[in-house]
């Protein structure tokens, strides 16, 4: 066999935050993906490791073809240590040592297959270089700008003056180094420039941020991505290979000690990130006797078509809201049970998976506290025009904009089910004028406690300041807001939208707010997610990211229950979270 001289080793260590820098999902896919997409289309690296002692990495990367996996089981290392322990285990595994190795980070997602080749050709080429640093041109540097403190004045430092403009910043974004430099390194430090050696040679790079620490740099990371080639759905390395173009080897992931791959359940979970906030879900999967797990190994919301070539061998799927359609379904030939994490059941085919004798469950109750929770910010964000004069604020422009108070609006709650009865319960603090409700299964005791008035949907559309949609979507509710409906409304109402994308009109509603024939609208969901529309170039319009049950507790609790009825089928015992049959009967079909 060949041996393999150049490796890359991604180094992420368990996070103390609620922020993960590592998976914090960017354009779809988690921070550590780009690095590890960018290691892996290098033809000059044979082999690609990961270091790191966070449950979340390792339940998200483990599956990853290609992507070898090194625990870190020594607390406390400095970064030079850190280092020499993960080349240590890679000399276990080959038998020797590479000769050069990419030192990179998994909170790095600017790096690019183009920089670690041309940092690697030159550290093969020059015999003399001790490594390879990525640079950046930042004349901002040049002493030639450098001023000291004279008295109470800042004077120039003359003899700079004559220096060149051209500075270039080390910003050890892709670190080449031989391997030798690391085990004659006798510094334990934190700082990398203790492993560099003497001669360093620096490969020039486009702008971009070295590594993310704070998720305030999430809009400029993303906007580097989005110019050098990658959106949602496609990265610059899809020409190379179709992501499942290798199937991959499935590998228990079971510590009960029970567990047979030839008979043995196997779960897909789709959904990611999953088991992040509570671990719980992963544990209990891994004490199961005869179940083993793949966590979604593209590592972002799946396609139609990825989906329907991964599902083939699975018997349950802990599903999030990819498209599971007919054709998915078809592929799924061992496919008994389709857990789903949420709510929401547009987006499986439910008619299909009964004609496939597939079960369906779901987890309708846990997100609803936080999606009720959302709904009051953004009414308070729409009447008050919040995250509009944050914007202003941020571009130099100090507006204060006069607003609206919610205790003098007429509220309008179509759907009072789950997640509409807890709004309605929440205004109950802020004493609207009036509450107007509409819901095909009228609770008048609930009304009746907490003041509301149950009326058609035109009176809503009619006589409310500011109406919030609570309703499934459906084949009934596909389209109910559209240019019809909004035209009934008052010139200055508000519009929010927290349920399901469709059932508002997304052009009727952007050519309304651009017209100013509503006020202003605040929208969670979209028909297409991730959205990429026209409804982002107005400024009387919010959106947030599909994000209402994303609190720590719902999604902690939906990834749960999702997990124990899954662990039930397998058990065959009676499922408690089960579809109910008027979910069928109104069911969206692909």
């Amino acid at each position: 066999m060949k041996k393999i001289k150049n490796i890359a080793i991604i180094f992420g260590k368990k996070e103390k935050t609620n922020f993960n820098r590592y998976t914090f999902p960017i354009l779809n896919r988690p921070v550590v993906m780009y690095p590890i997409l960018a290691a892996k289309h290098t033809s000059l690296i044979q082999q690609t490791y990961l270091s790191t002692d966070s449950q979340s990495l390792l339940s998200l990367c483990r599956e990853i073809e290609g992507l070898k996996i090194l625990t870190r089981d020594l607390p406390g290392l400095t970064l030079t240590e850190e280092i020499k322990a993960a080349l240590e285990k890679v000399k276990n595994e080959l038998g020797y040592y590479p000769q050069n190795i990419a030192i990179m980070f998994a909170n790095s997602p600017c790096i690019t297959n183009t920089l670690l080749f041309n940092a690697f050709s030159f550290l093969t080429e020059n015999k003399k270089i001790d490594s390879v640093v990525s640079a950046m041109k930042r004349s901002e540097f040049s002493p030639a700008r450098m001023f000291t403190v004279n008295g109470t004045q800042l004077k120039q430092d003359k003899q700079y003056l004559s220096f060149h403009e051209n500075i270039y910043f080390l910003d050890h974004r892709v670190i080449v180094i031989r391997t030798d430099n690391i085990l004659n390194c006798n510094t334990e430090s934190n700082y990398i420039e203790s492993v560099l050696g003497n001669n360093i040679y620096p490969v020039l790079q486009q702008e971009g941020i070295w590594d993310i620490d704070y998720i305030w740099q999430i809009p400029m990371i993303e906007r580097w991505l989005k110019q050098n080639g990658f959106n949602d759905s496609e990265t610059p390395y899809d020409k190379f290979e179709n992501p499942l173009s290798k199937r991959f080897t499935f590998q228990s992931r079971n510590k009960s000690g029970n567990s047979n791959n030839g008979t043995a359940s196997k779960v897909l979970i789709t959904t990611i990130p999953f088991g992040n906030i509570n671990p719980l879900p992963l544990r209990l999967l891994e004490s199961t006797p005869n179940l083993d797990y793949v966590i979604n190994p593209i590592g972002r919301k799946l396609k139609e078509d990825e989906l329907a070539e991964l599902v083939t061998d699975f018997d349950i799927m802990i599903a999030g809201t990819e498209p599971i359609t007919r054709k998915v379904l078809e592929h799924a030939k061992k496919l008994k049970l389709i857990s789903r994490v949420g709510i929401g059941l547009d987006n499986v085919d439910l008619k299909a998976a009964r004609d496939f004798d597939i079960k369906v469950s779901y987890t309708p109750d846990a997100p609803a506290p936080a999606v009720a929770e959302l709904v009051i910010g953004q009414m308070i964000n729409i009447l008050r025009r919040v995250p509009l004069v944050d914007r202003k604020l941020r571009s130099g422009i100090w507006q204060r904009i006069h607003g609206e108070r919610l205790s003098n609006m007429t509220v309008g709650i179509i759907g009072t089910g789950r997640v509409g009865s807890r709004v309605l319960k929440h205004l109950q603090g802020f004493n609207p004028k009036r509450i107007l409700v509409n819901d095909l299964k009228p609770d008048f005791n609930l009304y009746e406690m907490y003041n509301a008035v149950h009326v058609d949907k035109e009176t809503i559309y009619k006589e409310a300041d500011l109406i919030t949609l609570h309703v499934p979507l459906t084949n009934l509710t596909y389209n109910l807001i559209a240019k019809n409906e909004i035209e009934l409304m008052k010139k200055n109402s508000f519009l929010i939208n927290t349920s399901r994308g469709g059932i508002i009109n997304e052009n009727d509603l952007y050519d309304a707010l651009s017209k100013n024939r509503i006020a202003a609208a605040a929208v969670d969901v979209f028909e297409n997610e991730p959205y990429t529309g026209k409804l982002i170039e107005l400024d009387n319009c919010f959106l947030t990211c599909h994000m209402g049950s994303m609190t720590n507790d719902c999604r902690s609790a939906m990834e749960i229950l999702a997990t124990e009825e899954a662990i039930r089928f397998v058990k065959n015992e009676p499922l408690v979270r089960t579809v109910p049959e008027e979910e069928y009967l109104n069911a969206v079909v692909s």
